[in-house]
Order: C-alpha cells, then structure tokens, then sequence
C-alpha cells in the first residue's frame, strides 16, 4: 500500500506533537508536514503546488483560520488540478461549524479533537 503525506494545520504545540506521536505509531503515512496557520500553508502550497494527501485542519487559528484557508484551498486544488482530503479537526462543537464545513466540496469529516489512533487509521484507508 502507498503510503500517504499528511498535513497538519494547527496553532496548538502540544495538539501537533501528540497527533505527530500518533501518526508516526500507524506507521501509515510516508511524511506529515505542519503550519502553524492558514496563512503559512498556502504561502508554502501556492509555491509549491505540492498538496498532502491528507490535511488535519484546525478551525480558530491567529492570520488566516480554517474558513479562509478553506477558501483559498479548494481554489487552488482546482487551478493546479489535484485533490487533498481536508479533515477539519476542531475542539468545536458548534452545530454551525459542522453545517459550515459540509458545504466545503473537499471537506471529508468534520473530526472532534483529540485524534485517536483508531481515526487517523481509517483516514489513511
């Protein structure tokens, strides 16, 4: 099985480094990359058309948060004609974040923080 590249777009340490932990344990995905916000990912992808195939996405972070990113994500998957599958990993339970986020045509799931292992399994099926 190929193994896949995933991305986490998250403005919380602690949050990275533990889901870090668990990725590498599913001994699933080749490499994972991180931003520290919207912002910092585009600039990183605009430059250079290289999408994950996977992306763990945070909602509330500082410069651009996941609806801007979100925005300008789906655009430029369309313009370089490749597909990621966006996770939206929030520790929001707000119904509207959840309405929101499905009508997001790369949007997966809308995951409830923290990642467990069992998740980040099937994301990777």
């Amino acid at each position: 099985m190929l193994q896949k590249r995933i991305c986490i777009i998250d403005d919380d340490p602690i949050y990275k480094l533990i889901t870090k932990k668990l990725i590498q344990k599913t001994k699933l995905y080749s490499e994972t990359i991180e931003f520290n916000n919207g912002n910092e990912a585009m600039i990183y992808f605009e430059a250079t058309s290289d999408l994950p195939d996977i992306l763990l996405l945070d909602i509330e972070m500082p410069e651009m948060d996941g609806w801007e990113f979100l925005d300008e994500f789906c655009k430029l998957e369309k313009r370089i004609n490749k597909e990621s599958m966006v996770y939206i990993a929030s520790s929001s339970i707000a119904i509207e974040d959840k309405l929101k986020a499905e009508k997001y045509e790369c949007v997966k799931e809308f995951l409830s923080k923290p990642i467990n292992l069992d998740k980040l399994q099937k994301i990777a099926e």
